[in-house]
């Protein structure tokens, strides 16, 4: 099973309507997923997955479940820093923590890492240029890769990450940065499981920025077009072994 996550309603839409033969399942008590096939390929689709601390845990749980060849989590991020405009599309590289920090505790320890894991969540290469090629194919806007930053903690404000440019090894980077709130932990997962995970996002606002209505209903709009290219996609990496890299 492919599993498609979206932390609401809209993210999945598009999913959910493209299913054939889907019946829900409930778990952990308030989760429901939809199950159904695209094309040949049967697709677990889930929404509401809010924080990293509960996409992690419902991983682990559907894992134990079902078999999950590869993870894809779709959505909206804000955009912390890069060249990416409201409504275009960032495709993950890696993604880190912002809900960890044992700096004081460790010395080897550092921002967004828990101990003894790496700092960064790679996203597999295969993974990256097959969604790069799906996008090439059906999406007509811009797109672009880049770092996703995840934090369980609802954020609005600069202030709150402005540890970030304290970090030389983050201000460094000149590729695209954004934010969301659950990726983090299902990479963190996907990892454990060795289960090859991605995230698709479309950019809503910038960091410290309220999204506004013309900008929310440019974002659902893009949704179309990125769900079809996804559905290309999911066509694709049924087709090959995607190995983690």
């Amino acid at each position: 099973m492919i599993l498609v996550v979206g932390s609401n309603h809209d993210d999945v839409l598009f999913f959910e309507s493209s299913l054939k033969d889907a019946h829900e399942e409930s778990f952990l008590g308030r989760y429901h997923i939809l199950i159904g096939s695209i094309g040949s390929t049967e697709v677990g689709v889930i929404q509401d997955v809010y924080t990293s601390f509960v996409s992690s845990t419902i991983l682990m749980h559907l894992a134990n479940k079902y078999v999950i060849s590869s993870v894809i989590n779709v959505g909206r991020a804000s955009l912390v820093k890069g060249t990416l405009n409201i409504g275009d599309v960032l495709i993950s590289e890696q993604t880190m923590f912002l809900d960890v920090d044992q700096i004081s505790r460790d010395n080897n320890v550092l921002l967004g890492q828990i101990p003894s894991f790496p700092r960064l969540f790679s996203s597999s290469f295969e993974m990256i240029n097959t969604a790069s090629k799906s996008l090439d194919v059906v999406f007509d806007g811009h797109y672009d890769k880049g770092l996703i930053l995840s934090s369980s903690f609802f954020r609005q404000n600069k202030e709150d990450i402005k540890n970030l440019e304290d970090d030389s090894y983050l201000s460094s980077l000149t590729n695209n940065i954004v934010l969301d709130g659950e990726y983090a932990g299902l990479a963190l997962s996907s990892y454990l499981l060795d289960i090859p995970c991605i995230s698709i996002k479309v950019i809503e606002a910038r960091v410290g920025e309220y999204t506004s209505l013309d900008n929310y209903l440019s974002v659902l709009d893009k949704y179309t077009s990125l769900g079809k290219a996804i559905i290309y996609f999911i066509a694709e990496i049924s087709r090959t072994d995607v190995k983690r890299m």
